[in-house]
């Protein structure tokens, strides 16, 4: 289905070409779909910073050198992060670097995740640096720019796998194809 979809996305509109018409994944589903937040602040950030030290203040860990790529880290590093036992009285530091690991996981694993399905970008660790201003910001936007994205790049003749939400695209297919 996916692959259909792909073949008949159009980058000049962002819209699938199809037999009845022309449409489009909006705002509106995505709000529906995933229910998550499509109004507030950008979800942008520096691409460079010093990823090790914004690691050990936010993660409380340096990641190793095979678990990082430029500024993307390995989500396999995040989830062997998160399998770890915490201490028995974790302090509130502790906690919150869990919860960010976590939050950065679903971002990489099922939100934004890249083409190469392993990977999620640095940058949203600096969005998570206050845990109480995540909910300012428009995922959901972030979330179908990125699908949107991701579709021109799959549609396009080099494009060989394609990243994206693809919970987005699988439920909004169910629901809106006739």
């Amino acid at each position: 289905m996916i692959t259909a979809l792909v073949e008949r996305w159009r980058p000049e509109t962002h819209t699938f070409h199809l037999p009845w018409g022309e449409c489009t994944i909006t705002l509106e589903d995505v709000a529906l779909h995933l229910g998550i937040r499509v109004d507030g602040r950008v979800v942008a950030g520096p691409s460079f910073l010093h990823w090790d030290e914004l690691c050990h203040e936010l993660l409380g860990e340096v990641p190793p050198e095979n678990a990082r790529k430029g500024a993307a880290l390995k989500l396999t590093w995040l989830l062997n992060m998160l399998r770890a036992p915490l201490p028995e009285e974790p302090t509130t530091h502790q906690l919150q670097c869990r919860c960010r690991a976590y939050i950065m996981y679903m971002i990489g694993g099922a939100l934004i995740p890249d083409k190469s399905g392993n990977r999620v970008h640095l940058m949203y660790l600096n969005l998570l640096r206050d845990l109480n201003n995540i909910k300012k910001y428009s995922w959901g936007s972030a979330c179908l720019a990125n699908l949107y994205r991701e579709l021109c790049r799959a549609s396009s003749e080099v494009g060989k796998v394609m990243g994206g939400c693809a919970i987005l695209l699988q439920s909004w297919a169910w629901y809106r194809m006739p």
